[in-house]
């Protein structure tokens, strides 16, 4: 994968899709890709497939922002209901989003112009701030509680399975913590 500088590096981009109810990771993948926006669909539809299940609200980074995955991301509410809420461009650190124009979304309007302005209403500003507090620190989780920094297999096959067990780990804490001893003897039975 390059890296900032443009230089070849043995690195990996993991990808995961986390529900916000328990920070479940329901879907995981690795890729040598550094750009994100390649896998926004074949996440979503790995999710789908190990939930049974399509979400009712996606909350995704700027990095899978592309006109594909915005056309996507439409096709998606129409066929399953999800809604997305897709950011279209990073903000400084202390920059906030700016305030809805106030009338009607022009007719012309790209799909990136539509999201951008579904982002500044007040719906949108609510849900996409809870994105933060979901799947950041499952990432952060992994990479303190698990020592999930650096993978230790090599090859992109060693890579994804290491960070799918590193999933079902994080998964397996997630569970206990959430029934404790009691729910895992009841499973039992």
């Amino acid at each position: 994968m390059k890296n900032s500088d443009g230089a070849h590096i043995q690195a990996y981009n993991a990808q995961a899709v986390v529900d916000d109810a328990h920070q479940i990771i329901t879907a995981a993948d690795v890729t040598t890709n550094p750009a994100d926006a390649l896998f926004y669909t074949v996440m979503r539809d790995q999710s789908a497939a190990n939930t049974g299940i399509h979400a009712r609200q996606a909350l995704v980074d700027a990095g899978y922002c592309s006109e594909a995955n915005l056309a996507a991301a439409a096709e998606r509410k129409t066929e399953h209901g999800t809604d997305t809420f897709m950011a279209t461009g990073r903000l400084a650190h202390d920059e906030e989003v700016p305030a809805a124009p106030r009338g009607r979304i022009r007719k012309d309007a790209t799909l990136r112009e539509r999201m951008a302005r579904k982002l500044r209403t007040k719906p949108g500003r609510a849900a996409y701030s809870r994105r933060k507090a979901i799947v950041e620190p499952v990432f952060g989780q992994i990479m303190i509680c698990q020592n999930g920094r650096e993978l230790l297999l090599r090859g992109e096959a060693g890579a994804r399975g290491e960070w799918r067990l590193l999933a079902a780990c994080h998964n397996l804490r997630k569970i206990f913590r959430h029934t404790g001893c009691a729910g895992l003897a009841a499973a039992r039975a």
